[in-house]
């Protein structure tokens, strides 16, 4: 018996070829990812409705929808547009109550909705922060009711019946609509 009996057969160098293999596999894992992300970009696009656009023809501009609908008072739309807000203010609804207090709710061309107050006034102005009240943020809670909500919590529901402000005291007052456009 010899010396080299005893001893396991010499090891084939296997580093190489699984670094082959890994890099191989690699570049069939990238190709097939590509592949596939290509083909749904397409699907992606085929599933789009309108014209297909070729690169030859330019691109056309259309201005946003503008709501219809009176446009809302001046003094709130200048207003609006000093606080940063659209100022193509349109009148969703109007309406006046038992004590004479005026609201808007008025719309600009991305559908936000506002709400403007006015109280009575001697010289029968709409000066803000003083018988006026703009607030922005108005949500619909149903069709025709709206929901604005002041910086100090209380809640102002109107309606082509009722206007109601929810106090964050827990006091509710409400007043009837007599007019409503």
């Amino acid at each position: 018996m010899t010396p080299s009996d005893d001893l396991s057969p010499p090891r084939r160098p296997i580093f190489f070829p699984v670094v082959i293999a890994t890099v191989f596999l690699t570049i069939i894992g990238l190709t097939a990812g590509f592949v596939l992300g290509e083909r749904r970009k397409n699907e992606a696009r085929a599933a789009q409705p309108g014209p297909a656009s070729t690169p030859n023809q330019p691109a056309i501009w259309t201005p946003p929808p503008t709501p219809a609908g009176e446009l809302c008072p001046v003094e709130t739309r200048e207003f609006a547009a000093a606080q940063g807000f659209p100022a193509d203010l349109r009148q969703v609804l109007r309406i006046e109550t038992d004590n004479r207090t005026v609201v808007w709710i008025c719309q600009d061309a991305d559908e936000g909705l506002y709400y403007q107050g006015k109280t009575p006034r001697a010289d029968g102005q709409l000066v803000q922060n003083q018988n006026g009240l703009f607030l922005p943020g108005v949500t619909e809670l149903a069709t025709g009711e709206y929901q604005a909500r002041a910086t100090n919590g209380n809640r102002i529901i109107v309606s082509r019946e009722m206007l109601e402000i929810r106090f964050t005291s827990g006091k509710v007052e409400k007043h009837k609509v007599v007019a409503a456009d």
